[in-house]
């Protein structure tokens, strides 16, 4: 197996006291300090270009390197600790990690694709502690790996992670708290101001607070694999259907197609009892889309936006993360009760 071993080291060095000051390191002067980047690289060839992309903000390159003697080297500046990808020429994303003070360690198989959702980076306080998460997480202990997590997102100030997570969590008004605690590098960002309106946004198709009023879904109508146009307000208003499941996915979305096999369980078992689901596919290629349907045995309601990403009309009403989203949808009010849960332990509530 090939693979990269890169080396990260950071001028601007800080006193990492514990592991719940995850990501709080950084040039506290908020002048832009040099960092080294460098390492060995094995699986690119001689001269390939490859860069360091900052997620926050807007992936803009942060500087552009080429493989010479299989090694790399950057010299970036940074003022605050960020989320970066390493990308090579070609657009591949070899790994993503936080770039902050220290020195961090990644390896990576350049060969490898699936490689790329490995995460290996350590020697610094939010590379450590995401994986040591997410080692919970595949380990079979989410609680101890929650529990961690949200140490994270309660910290005061919040550090890189907190805002990693803020742009992934499910709840949007949790979200809204882990902005208003970032450490003020990050809070100045302009990506923060973006995700805080895309995050309120985000409120109005989300579970309403206890006591509060109800968030109702958004009507669309799409195709079927008949072409026959179906809507959703059809399939929540009728009689027979007590909830509706609105899934948000894609053929090429490799978390969407793992997720079938427990929306084809939560079918078999819930849809008797008046469960209904209605996935709507971000697929442009239409023909693909009915094919893949119907191998899988998805059997429920299937349509397709074959103008599916950010412009999407649905994207833009539901303001999607990304996908795979899924909300539960209750059939006698139309309000919205869940979104990215654990469905199934709901359902099995709300079907006694």
């Amino acid at each position: 197996m090939k693979h990269v071993t890169i080396i990260i080291t950071a001028c601007c060095l800080m006193l990492a006291t514990a592991a719940l000051t995850i990501g709080l390191s950084g040039c506290r002067n908020n002048q832009p300090e040099y960092c080294t980047v460098k390492g060995a690289i094995k699986g690119l060839k001689e001269g390939t270009k490859i860069s360091l992309a900052d997620d926050f903000d807007h992936f803009k390159i942060i500087e552009t390197t080429r493989v010479k003697d299989g090694h790399f080297e950057f010299h970036p500046r940074i003022s605050s600790p960020t989320h970066v990808y390493l990308y090579s020429q070609d657009d591949q994303q070899l790994k993503d990690f936080f770039l902050e003070p220290g020195t961090i360690v990644v390896d990576v198989d350049a060969s490898d694709e699936k490689d790329m959702e490995v995460n290996n980076a350590t020697g610094t306080a939010a590379n450590d502690t995401f994986k040591k998460i997410e080692e919970l997480e595949d380990g079979g202990n989410p609680e101890a790996a929650d529990a961690l997590k949200q140490e994270v997102i309660n910290a005061t100030p919040a550090g890189p992670l907190a805002l990693y997570y803020a742009a992934h969590w499910n709840s949007s008004a949790e979200a809204l708290g882990i902005l208003d605690r970032l450490m003020p590098e990050l809070a100045e960002k302009q990506y923060v101001a973006e995700l805080r309106e895309e995050l309120t946004r985000r409120l109005k198709t989300e579970p309403a607070p206890e006591g509060s009023k109800p968030n109702y879904f958004i009507d669309m109508t799409y195709p079927d694999a008949n072409g026959k146009p179906v809507s959703l307000s059809s399939v929540v208003k009728n009689p027979t259907n007590r909830y509706v499941l609105l899934d948000f996915w894609a053929t090429w979305c490799s978390g969407c197609v793992e997720a079938i096999p427990k929306l084809k369980e939560i079918y078999a078992k819930y849809h008797e009892k008046g469960l209904e689901i209605y996935s709507v596919a971000e697929n442009p290629d239409v023909d693909y889309w009915k094919t893949f349907i119907k191998e899988k045995g998805m059997t429920w309601v299937n349509v397709c936006d074959d103008q599916p990403g950010r412009d999407s009309k649905a994207w833009k009403d539901y303001t999607l993360p990304g996908i795979p989203t899924v909300l539960l949808i209750d059939g006698e009010t139309g309000a919205i009760i869940a979104r990215k849960a654990d469905m199934d332990k709901i359902l099995e509530e709300l079907f006694q």
